[in-house]
């Protein structure tokens, strides 16, 4: 990606948005912020448990543990139930598209979309670690890795009626993006299987408990 394109990307997009579980932020010091297959890797999960979380989908947070690393949660998909997802798919079945999904780590371009995320039934009334980054800095150090989406590709149900189709293509490059004329109004960027350099380029982690901030965990 060119300088130029990055500070442009940059300057639509200053910071960088990460929810994760109360908590985590221990962990993406030692080891960046980690896919669902980069984490089940890391814990060395194998075999029938692996298959089903990578492939089918979880209503809710699966626990895993390991004698080295310790415990963590992998994130739920409480809004992608096969039924809905399925209705909105193109070309593809809901077990390509979880495990699509498995296989990258996500951050919000927008503090908007990070509220409503944390302001989500099944997430408002826990508390959160809140990552913000420093976008220009990332993006220069992962830029091969990164695509970025226009829509909440976690999110399937029909919204007024309406379903919003997807497929591996609503995934482009920032260049892509760029060369359609539309880089503005991006929802998500995402990085393939991990970043693991991700504390690098963290500005603040804060806990949050819906809207409600509880308190700065770090800052540079």
């Amino acid at each position: 990606m060119s300088s130029d394109l990055a500070d442009r990307f940059s300057a639509l997009y200053p910071r960088l948005y990460h929810m994760a579980e109360a908590g985590s932020w221990r962990s993406v010091r030692e080891h960046g912020l980690l896919s669902t297959r980069a984490l089940l890797d890391l814990f060395e999960i194998d075999g029938p448990r692996r298959r089903k979380i990578e492939t089918q989908w979880r209503p809710e947070g699966v626990p895993i543990s390991h004698p080295t690393h310790g415990t963590a949660v992998i994130r739920d998909q409480w809004p992608m139930p096969p039924k809905h997802l399925a209705a909105g798919l193109d070309g593809i079945s809901p077990q390509q598209w979880y495990e699509f999904l498995n296989r990258r780590t996500f951050l919000w371009l927008s503090e908007q979309r990070l509220m409503r995320m944390l302001n989500a039934a099944p997430y408002r009334d826990a508390a959160h670690d809140v990552l913000t980054l420093d976008t220009r800095s990332f993006v220069g150090e992962y830029t091969e890795r990164i695509t970025v989406c226009q829509i909440n590709s976690g999110f399937a149900m029909p919204m007024f009626g309406r379903v919003t189709r997807r497929s591996f293509d609503s995934f482009q490059t920032i260049e892509q993006r760029a060369a359609t004329g539309r880089l503005s109004g991006l929802a998500e960027l995402t990085v393939d299987y991990a970043a693991p350099d991700a504390w690098r380029f963290v500005t603040s982690v804060e806990s949050w408990r819906g809207k409600v901030c509880e308190g700065t965990i770090w800052r540079p």
